[in-house]
């Protein structure tokens, strides 16, 4: 399953029709065909390669903190998860 994810564009372009953006620490490139309007500075959506959809800086940022705390509460599983591995592991032996 693929997703679009929030990033910040840091850098752009136009003659390849590229731009550079942050998703948290991590830069990756994307395609601007669909939204050559963007700016440096914008926040956008980016799907498969694409910079999908320009969002406003609320938008952007509420976006970003339901993936923190998405990110978190799968951080937290993935810790429970081993630890009960663990436990059962040593339960066997």
């Amino acid at each position: 399953m693929c997703i679009a994810a929030p990033a910040h564009v840091l850098e752009i372009n136009r003659e390849d029709m590229l731009l550079v953006a942050d998703f948290g620490g991590a830069r990756q490139q994307a395609r601007i065909d669909l939204l050559p309007e963007v700016e440096v500075g914008d926040y956008v959506l980016i799907h498969a390669g694409y910079a999908i959809e320009k969002l406003s800086e609320e938008a952007a940022k509420e976006s970003l903190e339901a993936w923190d705390e998405l990110l978190k509460e799968l951080e937290e599983e993935d810790l429970e998860m081993e630890k009960a591995r663990q436990e059962y592991y040593d339960s066997i032996n």
